[in-house]
C-alpha cells in the first residue's frame, strides 16, 4: 500500500460535526481506491464533493475534492487533479483550526504534481506538508507526506534516466528515508499509531530500489524480502503488488538481468492496465522501451513510445470531458463571496507557478508550452507560426567539467537572451533537460530564419567566461513552419529533426 492509501485509511477518521451522507459516500469511494478501482472512487468523490458543496459543508467538501484528485491524478487527468487539489487546499485553509485537514490536503496536492511530473513543486508542497505533520499530536500523519516525498524522488530520477540518460544517484532518497526514520524514533510513545503498512510496503520498496541504484545489491534483496512479505499479507491491494513488478525490474535491471527486468516490466504493465493506473502504465512502457532499447531491439522500444504516445492523446480527450464537470463546479462554488475571497489571488497563482519552469522561470515548462503552442495552432492568425526546438551542445561536458550549478545558470542565462530577443507574444518555455521550445509569427521564412540567427549570434557573443572560466556554449536549432493539419506532435518532430541536422552539419 503506498503512503497516500495508507492515508485513505485514517481519512476515515471523523471530525466532531458531519454531514452522514456525504460521509458515507466517501467511505464507499475510499474502499473503491484500496481495491484500485478508480474511475468508481472518482465517480463517487465527485458525487461528494457536489453534496457538500450544496450543504455547506467546508470541512467535508475539501476532503472530497482531496481525494477526487487524487483519482484524477491516478486515470491520468493531471491537469484536473491539480486543479482540484489547488481548491481543497483554499478549501481547508477557510477550516479554522484544523491543522489535521490541511496536512491532509496538502499530501494529496503533493501527490498530483508528482504524478504529473512536476517534481520541484511536488517535493516543495510534500515538505511543508511534512514539516507541518511533524508538529501534530497524531503521530501516524508524519508518515504520508515524507514517503511520498520519497516517491516523488524516485520518479524523478526513473524520469531523468529515461530522458536524459542520467544515471540514478539515491543518496537524498536515502537521506528522506533516514530522517523520517529519525524522527518516528523521538516520536511520544504515548498514544502512537505508527503506519506499518506504510513503512513496511513502500519503505521498504523505496529501501530497496535505493539500494539498487547505490550498487548495493544484498541490502536491495533484503528489503525486497520486506515488500514480499508485506505482499502475501495484503494480496488485496493492487498497487502494492504494481510497486513490487517495477522494483523487481529495477532490481533486476541493476544487476544486469535484462530479459528478468523486461520480464517484470511487462508483468507491470499488464497489472496496471487492469486497474488503470495511468502513471504507472508510463512507468512500464518507458521502463519496457529502454531495455528495448539496451538490447538493440529499437523497433520494439518505438513501439513502446508509440503506445505511450496514443495513451496520452486518448487521455486528453477523455479529460476535456472531466474538466468540464470541474469547471462548472468551479463557476458553482465561485457565487460564494467567500470562496472567491479565499481562492480568487490563490488559485491564479498556482496555476501560473504550475505552467512555468522551476529553473528559469518565468518560462514556461513543458505543460505550460503543450498549452500555449497548442492554442497557438487552434488561432487563426494572417502570419504563419514558426516553432524552433533549441538545443545547448555539449551540455554534458558543461556539467561535468564546470559543475551543475554551472550548468544551472548556463539554461537560465539562454532563457534571459531569449525573452530578450522575442517579444511578450512570442512563446518561450523549456521543454526538458537542456531542450527548449520558442515559437512565433513571422511574415515568411526569410523573416523567421532573421529571428533565429539573431539568437544564434546573441548565444555566440555572450560573455559565458563571467559564469567560469573557459566556459563556452553553443547552441543547435530546428526551425519549421506549421502547416495545414499539424497537431502539435507533428510540428515538433519536424523542428526536432531539423535540430539534429544543424548539429550534424555542425560537426
Amino acid at each position: 500500500m503506498t503512503a497516500e492509501q495508507e492515508q485513505q485509511r485514517t481519512d476515515a477518521d471523523p471530525p466532531a460535526v458531519r454531514d452522514e451522507d456525504i460521509e458515507q459516500v466517501l467511505e464507499r469511494g475510499r474502499k473503491d481506491l484500496s481495491a484500485a478501482r478508480y474511475r468508481p472512487a472518482y465517480d463517487l468523490f465527485m458525487q461528494a464533493s457536489q453534496r457538500a458543496h450544496d450543504s455547506g459543508a467546508l470541512a467535508s467538501e475539501a476532503r472530497a475534492l482531496a481525494l477526487l484528485a487524487y483519482a484524477a491524478a491516478t486515470l491520468g487527468h493531471s491537469e484536473e487533479a491539480i486543479e482540484t487539489a489547488m481548491l481543497a487546499t483554499q478549501l481547508a485553509r477557510a477550516c479554522p483550526n484544523d491543522d489535521t485537514l490541511q496536512i491532509k490536503v496538502g499530501n494529496y496536492l503533493g501527490i498530483a504534481l508528482l504524478w504529473n511530473g512536476s517534481h520541484e513543486g511536488a517535493d516543495a508542497v510534500l515538505a511543508q506538508t511534512y514539516e507541518q505533520a511533524k508538529r501534530e499530536p497524531r503521530s501516524d500523519l508524519f508518515w504520508h507526506p515524507q514517503i511520498n516525498r520519497g516517491l516523488n524522488e524516485a520518479y524523478k530520477l526513473f524520469a531523468l534516466r529515461h530522458m536524459a540518460r542520467q544515471v540514478p544517484q539515491p543518496r537524498r532518497l536515502q537521506t528522506m528515508l533516514d530522517a523520517l526514520e529519525a524522527h518516528a524514533a523521538v516520536r511520544p510513545a504515548a498514544g502512537a499509531q505508527p503506519a506499518p503498512l506504510m513503512a513496511s510496503g513502500l519503505g521498504a520498496w523505496l529501501r530497496s530500489l535505493a539500494a539498487a541504484w547505490a550498487g548495493q545489491p544484498e541490502q536491495a534483496r533484503r528489503h525486497e524480502q520486506e515488500l514480499q512479505e508485506v505482499c502475501k499479507r495484503h494480496a488485496q491491494v493492487p498497487m502494492l503488488t504494481a510497486m513490487a513488478h517495477w522494483l523487481r525490474a529495477e532490481l533486476a535491471l541493476a544487476s544486469g538481468r535484462q530479459e528478468e527486468a523486461l520480464l517484470a516490466a511487462r508483468k507491470l504493465a499488464a497489472l496496471t492496465l487492469e486497474i488503470n493506473h495511468q502513471p504507472l502504465q508510463r512507468v512500464a512502457l518507458l521502463l519496457q522501451a529502454d531495455l528495448h532499447e539496451m538490447n538493440g531491439r529499437a523497433d520494439a522500444a518505438l513501439d513502446c513510445l508509440r503506445q505511450q504516445q496514443l495513451r496520452e492523446h486518448q487521455l486528453r480527450q477523455v479529460s476535456m470531458h472531466h474538466r468540464r464537470n470541474v469547471a462548472a463546479l468551479r463557476f458553482e462554488l465561485r457565487q460564494h463571496k467567500q470562496e472567491v475571497r479565499s481562492l480568487k489571488h490563490s488559485t491564479e497563482q498556482l496555476q501560473r507557478l504550475s505552467m512555468e519552469d522551476a529553473l528559469t522561470a518565468p518560462l514556461a515548462n513543458r505543460r505550460g508550452l503543450e498549452r500555449r503552442l497548442g492554442q497557438a495552432l487552434a488561432q487563426p492568425a494572417r502570419e504563419p507560426l514558426f516553432v524552433a526546438v533549441v538545443d545547448v551542445d555539449q551540455f554534458k561536458s558543461v556539467n561535468d567539467r564546470h559543475s551543475h550549478q554551472v550548468g544551472d545558470q548556463v539554461l537560465k542565462t539562454l532563457a534571459g537572451l531569449f525573452q530578450q530577443l522575442l517579444r511578450s507574444e512570442d512563446i518561450a518555455g523549456r521543454w526538458g533537460g537542456d531542450e527548449f521550445v520558442l515559437a512565433f509569427r513571422a511574415v515568411d521564412a526569410v523573416q523567421a530564419e532573421g529571428v533565429v540567427e539573431r539568437l544564434r549570434r546573441a548565444v555566440r557573443l555572450h560573455p559565458w567566461e563571467t559564469l567560469a572560466p573557459g566556459l563556452c556554449v553553443s547552441i543547435s536549432l530546428g526551425l519549421t513552419q506549421a502547416q495545414d493539419g499539424d497537431d502539435l506532435d507533428a510540428l515538433l518532430l519536424r523542428s526536432d529533426l531539423g535540430m539534429y541536422a544543424h548539429k550534424r552539419q555542425r560537426r
